[in-house]
């Protein structure tokens, strides 16, 4: 088989890389495809001339995307590539991991239970269960809200490294919900140092009027959160069914967080 054929077959094919970005992905998939290539090789395979061959190389190298093999002349995957790839395995295997534990949450709960993760200052709701008695919440699959103010965004940034708080806290970007939701860093920090200490963060009226939630992080393989769950139910029920609700939420995290790597 000739490069050309290869490269014929890729995704991202060369009649569809008319734009930089376009090209650079290209060559990434090309290069994953055949594990190594030389600049020539690239050049046969996509029809560009060596200069702007060895500029896209050379932007790709320095970015982290590709690096020089053993091979002289020659490029394979670099370690960006590797972390990448990683992110997305770890972001599916969640996806794999985490659904069939949060139905029996949510029917033991008796309320919708949420999976979401993180993206920017947002979480993004990507899973939801309705429990048996659980009411009619806004969030829906795709749903973003602030951190700042839901229990699933302030379970996640009290998990990360304390020492990465700081610099967060100052960037993150405040959105007003509900008359009590937390607008400052020096309003949310208490509130992240005793959802450490407890294990479970709570939005108390925070988000929408009437929903009270509590939520737990999700560890991976690092220790790292990369999502979070919660439970959420009527603000009038949901302070008294808390003794009740939180070890279920916190044994499904573990459990979750346990399949995806995490070794406390």
């Amino acid at each position: 088989m000739t490069i050309k054929e290869v490269a014929a077959g890729a995704v991202i094919s060369r009649q569809a890389a008319g734009g930089t970005l376009e090209k650079g992905l290209a060559i990434v998939e090309f290069v994953g495809e055949r594990g190594e290539v030389t600049a020539s090789g690239v050049v046969e395979a996509f029809g560009l001339s060596r200069s702007a061959t060895y500029r896209l190389l050379d932007r790709l190298r320095v970015g982290g995307y590709l690096q020089e093999s053993a091979t002289a002349g020659a490029y394979q995957l670099g370690p960006r590539m590797v972390v990448i790839g990683l992110a997305a395995l770890n972001r599916m295997d969640l996806m794999h991991v985490a659904p069939p534990l949060l139905g029996p949450l949510a029917l033991a709960a008796g309320e919708t239970v949420n999976l979401a993760v993180p993206q920017g200052d947002e979480m993004v709701y990507v899973y939801q269960h309705d429990g048996p008695s659980s009411i009619k919440v806004t969030a829906r699959l795709g749903t973003r809200r602030p951190m700042n103010c839901t229990s699933l965004g302030k379970a996640y940034l009290a998990a990360l490294p304390e020492a990465e708080w700081a610099p967060r806290l100052a960037a993150l970007t405040y959105v007003p919900l509900t008359p009590r939701s937390l607008l400052t860093a020096d309003a949310l920090r208490p509130e992240l140092e005793l959802t450490r200490e407890r294990g479970y963060a709570l939005d108390d009226v925070e988000v929408e009027d009437g929903v009270s939630c509590v939520g737990a992080a999700i560890l991976d393989y690092r220790g790292r959160p990369v999502a979070a769950i919660s439970v959420a139910g009527p603000a009038e029920r949901m302070p008294a069914k808390r003794p009740t609700v939180v070890p279920l939420l916190l044994q499904t995290a573990s459990t979750v967080s346990t399949r995806l790597g995490y070794l406390p």
